[in-house]
């Protein structure tokens, strides 16, 4: 973006910052600004003395605003005079897509013509009939308020965005114009917002349109709702955290009208735990009856993360809770967009863990490799740990090391953790058992934890390694073009767990990579689900298991993966010797869902490879995403199996050069070996805890 306006340096010591006003003078053919030097510690006195009386300086930026007007705040209204928090008034902070920077149009600014995108016009155009950021309320806008020209300026300025975001008056998220019917969208949104709170109107809603394919809600919304989820607000990577910090401050235009973001997440939260098939369905309906084949692709992923991930994290602000750990804000990076790779560690700061945060300074003359280690580096001081390793690899793009978690990387698959936890409550999660499920690793349980120490571009550790790869299964999804591996039949026939029927006990719990904490290591169901679609469909129809019925246009992930891994080895036999359909009669179908979802996320949402060890040890290892396919960028046999102190999992190893170096793979499970067995080895002489260096 080409902007002529002359800026004048801001004063960090008195936090300034700029904010406009959108002058009465402006027209639907000429916007009109003013921009303005303000100051966060020019506070109205009455304000000042209110934090210092009410007790409420630790309090979150909702609690204090709701408490210094005496009620909610109406969020589309600004301030009274009354109750302007500063000498100079008050403001909101925008929240927007900036747009293709080549597709401009001329507003003036100070009077001065200035180039802005188009996006942005649409966004002061909406709020301009609002009439609403005139005289003491202003609007702080990023790409006017920074000077975009001034690296410098922008790295200040992005390191105390948080500031900005968190202190607003309101966070306005404008979605776009009016347009694909967004209000039948917002409509939905509402009524479904409304039964949130009521388990069974929920359920009720779902057997309405699941199971007597009826459709209650205005023809249309579905598809519209679809519509409005794939918008391009929705994959811009600033915005997780500007709504985060706004949380129950936050509001979303679309066009001129508005919605409240915790309304519209308590809907995304009744389409997550209750209507995932429901919206499938009704989607459809909505195509037939208004003759339009073009289905949004993408949406329903696209609204079950908007809640489970930025939702996620307004509620973490909100309630001042653990922030979510490094992996999990990496997994939200990856399908989101920005213009600078930098920006996926910079946009991230604000909902970043405190410590790690305030040890990053943004630094765009700096390169997104140098981003991505400082933060590497600060998660080892702050958390003394290296825990980091899970998420490091060789396939990220910026250069940083393979001991690095790499922002920049696209390969990371959200929900493909074992042991992810920190998802908002609602109203499923107090009863709903899958909650359970979820387990967490101690694989360096009793070691000591030593700091590495840097060398260079290396890392120097201390590990236990353990094993190697022998064999390698197959890692299948639906998406042909993601199946690039091969099987890699094992060479030796031990099994570590004893005869067939202990390997077949471990390998099941393999299989979900033993995350079910609620049903335990009981009946191993997955040994007896259907190999086939046709069986499967013939025997969840006679068992009446409605969720697997509904989960039958996705089986095929099952039988695909049982096909592709069938013939490998695993201790002298096939794997498909250890599966013995079919489903028995009594069984319970919860626990066969504990145990399939387990799988689900296990081998199929993060797309891992079932492996095998020389010494007969069973596990799982991601498979190469987001590079080409190429000699050495798959798990291949005489990989090196390590625990390191301070690391929750083992960490697959490639030998690099010679002697104690080594390529990190990142994390793996290996049954057997992820609650401390290590100690064991280390007793029996069996392994030593040695020094490796991490390039």
């Amino acid at each position: 973006m080409s902007i002529p306006y002359q800026y004048k340096p801001l004063d960090a010591t008195r936090k300034q910052f700029r904010l406009i006003n959108i002058l009465e003078s402006s027209t639907e053919a000429a916007l009109k600004c003013s921009l303005g030097v303000f100051s966060l510690l020019d506070i109205n006195p009455r304000y000042n003395d209110f934090l210092n009386t009410s007790g409420l300086r630790e309090a979150t930026a909702s609690q204090i605003l709701s408490e210094w007007i005496g009620e909610p705040p109406m969020l589309t209204l600004p301030p009274s005079q009354m109750k302007n928090r500063f000498l100079w008034g008050d403001f909101a902070a925008l929240s927007y897509v900036w747009g293709d920077p080549r597709d401009t149009t001329t507003i003036e600014l100070n009077g001065e013509e200035t180039l802005i995108t188009k996006n942005l016009a649409a966004a002061l155009h909406c709020l301009r009939e609002t009439g609403r950021f005139i005289d003491s309320y202003h609007l702080w806008v990023d790409a006017l308020a920074i000077n975009q020209f001034d690296d410098l300026e922008r790295s200040q300025q992005v390191a105390v965005m948080r500031d900005y975001y968190t202190m607003a008056w309101s966070v306005i998220g404008f979605l776009g114009p009016a347009q694909d019917e967004c209000h039948k969208a917002l409509g939905l949104v509402r009524s479904l917002a409304d039964i949130a709170g009521s388990e069974d109107t929920c359920e009720d809603l779902r057997t309405t349109i699941v199971r007597t394919k009826k459709h209650p809600h205005v023809p249309g919304s579905w598809l519209a709702l679809n519509r409005l989820a794939l918008r391009p607000y929705w994959i811009r990577l600033w915005i997780m955290q500007e709504l985060a910090l706004g949380g129950p401050r936050a509001i979303l235009y679309c066009g001129s009208e508005a919605i409240l973001w915790h309304t519209f997440c308590r809907a995304l939260g009744v389409l997550s735990g209750f209507l995932w098939i429901a919206r499938v369905e009704a989607t459809k309906y909505d195509c037939r009856l208004l003759s339009d084949e073009a289905r949004p692709r993408g949406a329903q992923y696209v609204l079950d993360h908007i809640f489970k991930d930025i939702w996620m994290l307004s509620h973490i602000e909100e309630n001042q809770l653990q922030p979510p750990k490094l992996s999990r804000l990496m997994e939200m990076a990856t399908s989101t967009f920005c213009s600078d790779p930098r920006d996926k560690v910079y946009g991230m700061l604000g909902v970043m863990d405190r410590e790690v945060a305030k040890a990053i300074e943004p630094d765009y003359t700096r390169s997104a490799a140098e981003a991505c280690i400082r933060v590497a580096e600060a998660c080892i001081v702050a958390h003394k740990s290296v825990e980091i390793l899970r998420d490091a690899n060789l396939w990220g793009p910026s250069g940083a090391p393979t001991w690095v978690p790499d922002f920049t990387w696209t390969g990371r698959r959200r929900d493909s953790r074992p042991d992810d936890t920190g998802q908002p409550d609602d109203a499923t999660h107090r009863s709903n058992k899958a909650w359970l499920e979820r387990r967490s690793y101690h694989a360096d349980r009793g070691l000591e934890f030593t700091p590495p120490v840097r060398s260079g571009r290396n890392l120097l550790c201390t590990a236990v390694l353990f094993d190697t790869i022998d064999g390698l299964g197959l890692g299948t999804t639906l998406e042909p073009d993601e199946n690039q591996n091969t099987l890699v039949q094992t060479q030796g026939s031990h099994s570590a767990y004893g005869d067939f029927d202990s390997t077949a006990r471990r390998l099941h719990t393999t299989l979900y990579a033993g995350r079910r904490r609620f049903h335990g290591e009981g009946t191993p169901a997955l040994l007896h689900l259907p190999l086939t679609q046709q069986q499967a469909e013939r025997q969840f129809a006679r068992l009446g298991w409605i969720f697997f019925e509904e989960e039958l246009v996705w089986y095929e992930r099952w039988t695909n993966w049982y096909e592709g891994n069938a013939k490998l080895r695993i201790g002298g036999w096939e794997l498909g010797h250890f599966f013995s359909g079919p489903v028995p009669r009594g069984a319970d179908e919860e626990e066969y869902q504990s145990a399939y979802t387990g799988w689900v996320r296990t081998s199929q949402a993060g797309i891992r490879r079932l492996f095998i060890t020389a010494a007969g040890r069973l596990g799982w290892v991601s498979c190469a995403r987001g590079v080409k396919p190429s000699e050495g960028v798959e798990a291949q046999r005489g990989d090196v199996l390590a625990v390191f102190p301070g690391c929750s999992t083992p960490i697959l190893l490639r030998p690099h050069h010679t002697g104690d170096h080594y390529l990190v793979f990142g994390e793996i499970y290996v049954e057997g070996m992820m609650d401390g067995e290590v100690q064991v080895l280390l007793a029996g002489n069996m392994a030593t805890l040695q020094q490796v260096c991490l390039e």
